[in-house]
């Protein structure tokens, strides 16, 4: 019932794309959604390209599904050292971050065979991108975890969708089946989803992360500056509602700068009550339990199904 062009594009069963997620999002999280039908999104930054390369490695031990690797540009140098080792390594997919990678970028992945598949926050974004030769965009909304625009979804998508003459998958809120079936209506051939993926049993997000989303409402969430200094909605932590504060507050820069470095600090990654500054979205306030990622693909199909077959009756009450 859902199987779109994206499917094709990517050869996968549902036009389900797992948000890269820093943290969130490793090895067995994106082995488990290829294997359920969806596509799984290898995170590039947080780590060195040796790091890339044994997740890459790891990912195929797990399965023989496709998936993705997401560059961020961070840079000239970050970005061409992650696109080296895609190419290198023979990674099919590759999704970019919501800042533009570069024509010159976007090129030497396509002219390597690699499909391409940018997150945008606009429609200029989503035309840029187009111009440079990507084969499909996603339109991110504000709702969602990790850098954002400031546009929502609801309004981007089908903005997008008339703007450029590629596929577009919807992200930004969707973590059931009402939104992936609402992105359909939207015009969106698929969903990409982060958030939600977080709180599966592969996930890679610690025990604190785990319970901290179950127990959130779709307000603990808070859009910052202070983790990469470009608009990022991470988990409205103590720490990071006090930065905002302060600079709401007009707070010296020497003051900012501390509570940045307060909002910054990490345990040691392997600690269960590691209170990392976890990007998250508004979706969090729907989640309520931990699933495996094929039970969650499964129940967001189900649902989206079950729930287009009732539409004609719902639309009559």
């Amino acid at each position: 019932m859902f199987h779109t062009v994206i499917c094709d594009m990517l050869g996968i069963r549902y036009p389900i794309l797992q948000g890269a997620m820093q943290g969130g999002g490793g090895p067995e999280l994106v082995a488990a959604v290829g294997d359920a039908g969806g596509l799984g999104v290898l995170p590039s930054f947080g780590g060195t390209a040796e790091d890339l390369r044994n997740n890459i490695l790891a990912v195929r031990a797990r399965t023989d599904r496709p998936f993705a690797v997401n560059i961020m540009p961070m840079g000239p140098g970050f970005t061409e050292s992650r696109v080296e080792v895609c190419i290198e390594m023979g990674v099919r997919i590759v999704t970019t971050g919501r800042a533009d990678p570069g024509e010159v970028i976007v090129r030497r992945l396509k002219e390597a065979g690699v499909t391409v598949i940018s997150v945008i926050p606009t429609v200029e974004h989503a035309r840029r991108m187009v111009a440079e030769g990507v084969d499909a965009v996603v339109a991110s909304g504000t709702e969602a975890g990790g850098h954002v625009g400031r546009v929502a979804t609801l309004p981007l998508v089908p903005m997008v969708v008339d703007a450029v003459d590629v596929p577009v998958l919807a992200a930004g809120g969707i973590g059931d089946g009402r939104g992936f079936l609402a992105a359909f209506a939207l015009g969106a051939v698929g969903v990409q989803i982060g958030t939600r993926f977080m709180a599966t049993a592969e996930s890679a997000m610690n025990r604190w992360g785990v319970e901290t989303l179950q127990r959130m409402r779709e307000t603990d969430t808070v859009v910052t500056k202070a983790m990469t200094g470009a608009t990022v909605r991470c988990i409205a932590t103590p720490e990071l509602l006090a930065y905002e504060k302060a600079r709401e507050q007009g707070a010296p820069e020497a003051a900012l700068n501390a509570l940045m470095r307060a909002a910054r600090a990490t345990k040691p990654r392997h600690n269960p009550e590691d209170r990392r500054q976890y990007a998250a979205g508004q979706v969090a306030g729907m989640i309520d339990d931990v699933p495996t990622a094929a039970a969650l693909i499964e129940r967001i199909v189900r649902d989206a199904a079950e729930l287009a077959e009732r539409m004609p009756a719902i639309a009559r009450k």
